[in-house]
């Protein structure tokens, strides 16, 4: 078991759009094996490859993470697309490189989502609510767009200095 360091904001590898996945060697099953890892012993349901320092197109999550380990859906989705979205909804959202923030944004209120798994088989996924917001939240991250960009003019100038301290302490709670 390997917890893995979540970048925090202001490292600029979380800014960089992510490459396609070309072929899953040994390095990425490791490397997918420790973000479940490091999910499981964080406060969230999702991870992408940029938040541990990987600049690839895929992402790890599990909708039921605080289950026991029998009853957990873990969950790997390689050179995603969001290929449908309807309605929109507004609701308080975080980001393990945001610890501890945690405001409202504007996201599509359901979505489908297209990728691969670790064999290469062919993933659909649809779904709403929380599920539509945590692909939204992880492509961003594929994207190189971070929560801050999502914030209000408002927001961002109420949470300045808790930005500023995140951005000047790194992540100390988390690995």
């Amino acid at each position: 078991m390997k917890i893995l360091r979540i970048l925090s904001y202001g490292d600029p590898r979380l800014l960089r759009k992510s490459e396609e996945v070309r072929e899953v060697d040994q390095h990425m099953v490791d490397l997918v094996r420790d973000m479940f890892d490091t999910l499981y012993a964080v406060p969230g349901i999702g991870i992408a490859a940029p938040q541990v320092g990987c600049n690839l197109r895929f992402f790890v999550f599990d909708m039921n993470r605080r289950e026991e380990p029998g009853h957990r859906s873990p969950v790997i989705l390689i050179n995603p697309v969001i290929t449908a979205q309807e309605g929109m909804v507004t609701e308080e959202e975080g980001c393990l490189s945001f610890p501890g923030i945690f405001v409202p944004v504007e996201r599509a209120s359901g979505i489908e989502v297209k990728g691969v798994d670790m064999e290469g088989k062919s993933i659909v996924l649809e779904g709403e609510g929380l599920f539509a917001r945590l692909i939204q939240h992880e492509m961003d991250h594929l994207e190189g767009m971070l929560l801050s960009e999502r914030m209000t003019k408002w927001d961002r100038m109420r949470l300045r200095g808790e930005i500023r301290k995140i951005e000047r302490t790194g992540r100390k709670g988390h690995a």
